[in-house]
Formats: structure tokens, sequence, C-alpha cells
């Protein structure tokens, strides 16, 4: 085989992704883990800590602890549960809700920033790359 393997592109690929995602966190002041939580929360939906831990792929444990976070910070609102009262469910703030705006704003200037440097032929064919490689990963 001439060239790079499929892994070493990969692993190029997702240094490459790391790095944008580290300056949309760095940008917005909030960890890896707070960045997860921010992504997979939604204003319009109470959800419980168990659910929301399992969601950002954390242990319940670690999981409370970036929740607490969050909260402390504003981005999310924790409530108690309407369905079961010994427990709490949490949503996005106002101010979660803007964060996550402006990330997805940063996310969308990412994709521009990359899709600029294409035809879009060749954009074409990075998605259908990409997706073929999200389903021999099993993450679709």
């Amino acid at each position: 085989m001439t060239g790079k393997s499929l892994v070493d592109l990969i692993i190029e690929l997702k240094k490459g992704c790391m790095n944008d995602e580290e300056q949309i966190r760095t940008l917005c002041n909030i960890s890896l883990a707070e960045y997860k939580g921010i992504m997979v929360a939604d204003e319009n939906m109470q959800i419980t800590c168990s659910i929301l831990s399992q969601k950002m792929g954390l242990s319940l444990s670690r999981g409370s602890r970036i929740i607490e976070n969050l909260v402390k910070k504003g981005y999310l609102v924790r409530m108690i549960n309407p369905y079961d009262r010994r427990s709490f469910v949490v949503s996005l703030s106002s101010d979660g809700v803007k964060l996550k705006t402006q990330i997805n704003q940063e996310r969308i200037n990412c994709e521009k920033r990359i899709i600029k440097r294409l035809t879009s032929k060749e954009v074409e064919l990075v998605k259908n790359g990409l997706e073929l490689i999200n389903k021999i990963f099993n993450l679709k």
C-alpha cells in the first residue's frame, strides 16, 4: 500500500476536528464534557441527570458533576422532576440556549471554511466518504 493508511488519515481528520472543536470550546470557555452536555441538552426538553449523563457518554457520578458545573455557570436549570419528586430534571437556560446558538454558529463557520476550499463535487465526495466511514464505525 502506498501513501497513508486509512487509519492514519482518520486519525489526522480526528485531530483537525478536535482542534476546531477546542477553538470553539475555548471561545465559549467550557470544557469538553460541558460542551457535550450543552450539545445534547435542549431548551424545550426536561431530561434527568441520568439520561443526560448517558447521552454525554459519562458515568452518572461524572455526569452529575458536569451538570452541576453547567447549573452553576447558568447554562442549565434544574427543577424537580414532575413525574418523580425525588429526582431532578434539567434543561437549557436562556443563557444555555445562547451558548448553544453560539456554538452552532461557530460550527457553521467551520463548515464554511472547509467548503470554500472544495468544489461542489468534492464536497459531495467528502460527505459520501464520511457517511461511509460513519456506517463502518456504526455511528449512524
